[in-house]
């Protein structure tokens, strides 16, 4: 793969889904509900606002052991309330048929500290509300998988 992505596939954006997740629900597992419920296979963040009651998240490290000299830290959890500033990342189905995502976000807490982080699974229960819109993504199948230790996301012909 070049650094530019070119001669990589090209979806295209298929159903736009602006959902509002329940207050108290796992943001990590609402998202991957949202999709399955709404027979979305593959989808991107494209646009989300909202709170968290606390957030669990794991950051780069730096490790010895690892061939590209990072890894990830132990879970993490930040207390709240948060403040969503940006969430990105994509929700697919895995090889086994279910629905799995990687995420990243950047939140402030009430001081005004900014945590951010690979959102871990459970843990991040929303607050007041959030409000997303996921982008389907068609005409490729998006693959997540371990590469020299490191989860890698790439587009297979469908």
């Amino acid at each position: 793969m070049s650094p530019t992505g070119k001669g990589n596939l090209c979806g295209k954006m298929g159903k736009l889904l602006p959902i509002t997740l329940p207050p108290n629900e796992d943001l990590f597992e609402s998202l991957k509900t949202a999709c399955k419920e709404n027979g979305i296979r593959y989808a991107a963040i494209l646009s989300t606002v909202g709170s968290l009651h606390q957030l669990s998240v794991e950051t780069v490290i730096a490790s010895k052991d690892s061939k590209t000299g990072t890894g990830r830290s132990p879970r993490k959890v930040i207390p709240g309330p948060l403040q969503l500033m940006s969430l990105e990342g994509i929700i697919y189905e895995n090889e086994k048929g279910e629905m799995d995502a990687h995420v990243h976000g950047l939140f402030a807490d009430p001081t005004g500290k900014i945590h951010s982080g690979h959102l871990a699974e459970g843990g991040s229960p929303i607050a007041t509300r959030l409000v997303t819109v996921l982008g389907e993504i068609t005409g490729v199948k998006v693959v997540e998988r371990l590469e020299n230790g490191h989860l890698t996301v790439s587009a297979e012909p469908v």
